[in-house]
């Protein structure tokens, strides 16, 4: 869901001049970039609603899924897009994931609070709200054939996981000062896959 339009705390005036000449800047050297969207930086995991879907979303770093080696699961595909990004696009100043979430999930009794606007979360509630990562797709190829051998039970639990996670997306964050918390900065939209 590449419409992701999130606000924390508001909107962003992307008509100042500092975030208007960095994108500049971005287009003319790296046109292949797509358009970004501006949000302010967050050290920590925030939750909001985008046209009425939850979203968690921050830095990579504080990502949910994110394990000591790296991503749990990051497609080939995508991970082939942000490894040309690395090659030849800007050095981003930092690197964020947002994640879409489940309405009828844990997110559900914050719906109420996030109508007025985004919250931080600590990283615990951004686990639960994340669920767990997602089976690899090798394991649910694995999965499939072992269904079409043996019937049935192999995929619904391999199967069961990868509905849990929606659309991630891997964000590259740019600034025309340096990222701290209340930033106003351009994200540009990386990479994104369906589970």
């Amino acid at each position: 869901m590449l419409a992701l339009d999130i606000r924390a705390d508001g909107p962003i005036d992307t008509s100042s001049r500092e975030l208007a000449q960095l994108a500049a800047g971005v287009r003319r050297n790296w046109p292949q970039l797509p358009s970004p969207i501006a949000l302010e930086w967050s050290d920590r995991p925030v939750v909001a609603m985008d046209r009425g879907v939850p979203w968690l979303y921050g830095p990579v770093d504080r990502d949910p899924l994110m394990g000591q080696g790296g991503p749990a699961v990051l497609p080939r595909r995508q991970r082939k897009q942000l490894e040309e990004v690395a090659a030849s696009g800007p050095r981003f100043d930092g690197v964020a994931v947002a994640h879409e979430l489940d309405p009828d999930g844990p997110v559900r009794s914050l719906l109420p609070l996030l109508r007025n606007g985004a919250r931080p979360c600590t990283d615990e509630v951004a686990r639960e709200l994340v669920g767990p990562a997602p089976a690899h797709p090798g394991v649910v190829r694995a999965a499939r054939l072992l269904d079409s051998l043996f019937g049935g039970a192999a995929l619904a639990t391999a199967a069961g996981a990868l509905d849990v996670l929606l659309d991630p997306i891997v964000f590259g964050v740019l600034a025309p000062a340096p990222l701290v918390p209340g930033t106003p900065s351009l994200w540009f939209p990386l990479a994104v896959w369906r589970w």
